[in-house]
């Protein structure tokens, strides 16, 4: 009861989210307004002032595809066999002779894939980040049965800045 008390004034002192009248008042002053026709609602939206206030650093080009689907789409060219599409996905556009994620490609007769990525990690400290982890679960369904690998895909950006390529990959079968 005592805490209820005590919390009251603060419920009745306003809200911190509402602006400073003061400091709206000066900003006012400095900046001339310019003023909509009428029937135009020319105002922005709560949406639009949130993505103005924060803008978002990228080590890639906006629009590019994001790390976790860099990763899926590199499984999916596994599934259909094609070995240049799937290297491209590499940096440098091809694997190393014994390839980080082997346990993967050398899986005979691959028949169906299911992959699961969690939200990429930053395993660095520039800002932004130019070097992510990406943690996969992986489901391969083949002719003699079903295997489960985990791990994780390490991915930089492309030179150009175009996406993300594949650095290195660390996959281990896993046990049900």
């Amino acid at each position: 009861m005592r805490r209820i008390v005590f919390l009251l004034p603060l419920l009745f002192a306003g809200c911190s989210c509402q602006p400073d009248p003061v400091a709206s008042s000066a900003h006012e002053e400095t900046e001339p307004t310019a003023t909509a026709p009428p029937g135009d609602d020319a105002s922005p939206t709560a949406a639009e002032l949130a993505n103005v206030a924060t803008p978002v650093l990228s080590a890639v080009a906006p629009g590019a595809v994001d790390e976790g689907t860099t990763v899926r789409n590199y499984m999916y060219a596994l599934l259909d066999s094609d070995r240049r599409a799937s290297d491209a996905y590499w940096s440098g556009g091809r694997t190393s002779t014994r390839p980080d994620d082997a346990v993967l490609r050398d899986i005979q007769d691959l028949r169906n894939l299911r992959v699961d990525t969690d939200s990429p990690i930053a395993r660095d400290t520039a800002q932004p980040s130019r070097l992510r982890e990406v943690p996969v679960r992986v489901r391969a369904i083949t002719a003699t049965g079903t295997f489960r690998v985990q791990g994780w895909y390490r991915l930089q950006p492309r030179p150009d800045g175009s996406g993300w390529e594949i650095l290195s990959a660390s996959l281990q079968p896993a046990l049900d």
